[in-house]
């Protein structure tokens, strides 16, 4: 258990120094950004550097979330902070929509009411070599994902690709106002703008299902383990997701009429030992019983709950 929790520990500051330092670095790229789009007066710049400054907020808030997920529950959170997640993922997916609608209101007003664009190649090289830091940022948070896999770890990791494409369409639109007159910038920052709220309407449902409750794929690979232990006909489950890698279960078992005390014993160890290598916490229910009301599980993971069955308590 201790060797379980150390790790968690590690896994969270390495995902603190990453999104730590991916907001430090955003804030640099935003502000080069803001400097060179206000110096040619392009919007699609201008607009690259404001969702940059948005990545700050959001990564600082991933840093914060990740800090302190893996706290021990207390009195006041009994059911822990692994569901904080959900919820920075849901802040970033919002900060993400309210990014693309200020462009496509910014982009909207250009395209009707056409200003002039300054072309500077220092400006436009200074903006160039962002898109390789943006590049870097994908494949650390990518890398970052296959390790330790989060919903967080890889919106970053879309948010970063998507950033350096940006910034590449919007450097085409400056290049190519040099050669024509209508206003290209205007219509790749409409484009943008588009791409970012179709990508905040993606991770804004994905982490409102996981807050408002949808089916938690878990279940499905429980229902399928106690399915296939000796002499268990059938099984109801409820799972109550308290993170990615926290979640409890309550599993009402029904056993074929020979099936002995054993093979009953044996099969609620069975599940209840896989599972708790999932990160499942798993209690039994008497059959014909209620599901009890959610206890604080304390800090053994594996343990069962006292909604045990009668033949668990016999074997005690």
């Amino acid at each position: 258990m201790r060797s379980s929790r150390r790790a968690g520990w590690d896994e969270t500051r390495v995902k603190v120094a990453a999104t730590g330092a991916a907001s430090a670095v955003n804030l640099g790229l935003g502000i080069l950004k803001l400097y060179a789009g206000v110096f040619t007066n392009s919007i699609s710049i201008i607009s690259d550097g404001i969702n940059n400054f948005g990545d700050v907020f959001s990564n600082a808030g991933a840093a914060v979330g990740f800090g302190v997920e893996h706290r021990r529950p207390s009195e006041r959170f009994p059911f822990g902070f692994g569901r904080l997640e959900y919820v920075m993922t849901f802040v970033m997916a919002a900060i993400v929509l309210v990014v693309g609608g200020v462009f496509v209101y910014s982009a909207m007003d250009r395209l009707f009411n056409r200003q002039i664009v300054t072309f500077a190649w220092t400006q436009f090289w200074i903006v160039f070599a962002t898109v390789f830091v943006k590049a870097g940022l994908a494949v650390v948070f990518g890398l970052l994902y296959k390790k330790i896999p989060s919903e967080v770890l890889k919106a970053q990791c879309l948010d970063s690709i998507l950033d350096m494409l940006t910034t590449v369409f919007a450097l085409l639109g400056l290049f190519l106002y040099r050669y024509i007159s209508f206003p290209v910038d205007a219509v790749i920052a409409l484009g943008i703008s588009v791409a970012l709220i179709v990508s905040g309407v993606k991770l804004i449902a994905g982490a409102l299902g996981k807050l408002i409750g949808s089916r938690d794929a878990r279940a499905d690979g429980l229902q399928r383990l106690c399915e296939a232990q000796r002499g268990v006909d059938d099984a109801e489950i409820k799972v109550y997701d308290l993170g990615r890698k926290r979640a409890d279960a309550y599993v009402r078992l029904a056993f074929a009429e020979d099936a002995g005390e054993e093979d009953k014993a044996e099969a609620m160890r069975k599940i209840t030992a896989v599972a708790a290598k999932n990160g499942i916490a798993v209690a039994f229910v008497r059959e014909h019983a209620e599901v009890p009301l959610r206890e604080s599980e304390g800090d053994d993971a594996c343990a069962l709950s006292s909604t045990d069955t009668a033949a668990q308590k016999e074997e005690k």
